[in-house]
């Protein structure tokens, strides 16, 4: 909602200009003691000066407030007022992401795989103002960290919390953590459900495997996006050095249980890459929302017009009454 001052009828804002400059020519006179005006009958028959004959030149300076006032006033003061309705059919969006040991691997140097994701994660949530978003982390076991939530702020302090300790052993259960997902889904009334997951290796825990769990998804509606995160190798550390092998994941897997619940697959072995994938889920996935529009003006004429006219009555009372001048 916008709130602002504004005149109804500006042009009438235009007449401000002759009246400027009708002002300016009568100050100047009064100035310079050349009024046009009758002078008091005190003044006249010599009677030294007082309160009245002092003020007297300065009489019409009500009636060009009031004529300012009355101009206002015709212009059309008031305040106008914008709202903006939103109406929005969201996508529910629970993210599962892998916090296994092989997450520690700068691949994506100077960060490790974890904090790409996080980073990238983050900004993903950011682009999703109108949808719900909650998060299932895993490794050996999944484990529920947020429901699905409106409040990305607090999702965000979340994942910026998120490291290696809060998973207690070391594995990949990525079956158990698509159930976990789906199953916090239910009994959502969105539009589209999707589960967004981001692993870095192969199913070898949990009691779900991944396919079973992909069937489950789709037999309630629910897409498996799943993002394949890091390099086809990873570092280890031995007694003779560190070593390159090759890592741990399957991305056959990861491509059947996109292909099962109509989602995609994504490989992202470069952060620029991630993102990238990242982008293109948020473009395939948009909520539908409709913007309505609605404007009133409370008007505030009535204030200057009330004072204009209020002095403009009060001139010719104070002329003819306190300002009386000579037949």
């Amino acid at each position: 909602m916008m709130l602002n001052l504004e005149f109804k009828y500006p042009l009438f804002l235009l007449l401000l200009v002759p009246w400027a400059a009708v002002i300016f020519y009568y100050y100047k006179r009064s100035v310079r003691g050349e009024m046009p005006f009758a002078v008091s009958s005190r003044e006249s028959t010599g009677v030294r000066k007082s309160f009245r004959t002092v003020t007297y030149p300065w009489l019409w300076t009500f009636r060009a407030l009031s004529i300012l006032l009355l101009v206002i006033a015709m212009a059309g003061p008031g305040r106008g007022v914008t709202y903006t309705s939103i109406k929005t059919r969201g996508i529910d969006i629970m993210v599962a992401l892998d916090l296994s040991g092989s997450m520690k691997n700068e691949d994506f140097k100077p960060d490790n795989r974890l904090a790409v994701a996080k980073k990238v994660l983050r900004g993903f949530i950011e682009r999703r103002q109108g949808d719900r978003i909650g998060l299932v982390i895993f490794a050996r076991n999944a484990y529920f960290q947020c429901p699905l939530t409106i409040e990305h702020d607090i999702l965000n302090e979340i994942v910026d919390d998120l490291d290696f300790r809060s998973v207690s052993d070391d594995g990949t259960a990525i079956g158990d953590a698509l159930a976990l997902a789906a199953s916090r889904m239910t009994g959502s009334s969105a539009a589209s459900r999707i589960v967004l997951l981001i692993t870095d290796g192969m199913n070898n825990s949990g009691e779900v495997d991944p396919e079973t769990a992909a069937k489950a998804c789709a037999a309630a509606g629910i897409k498996v996006y799943t993002v394949g995160i890091g390099s086809d190798t990873k570092e280890i550390r031995t007694l003779f050095g560190t070593r390159t092998v090759p890592s741990d994941f399957d991305g056959t897997v990861l491509e059947k249980v996109a292909q099962i619940t109509g989602g995609k697959y994504y490989r992202a072995t470069s952060s620029g890459l991630f993102w990238q994938n990242i982008s293109d889920i948020d473009s395939l996935e948009k909520s539908d929302a409709t913007v309505n529009t609605y404007y009133e003006f409370e008007s505030r004429a009535g204030l200057p017009l009330a004072t204009g006219v209020f002095l403009f009555l009060l001139e010719i009372l104070l002329r003819s009454a306190v300002y009386r001048k000579l037949p």
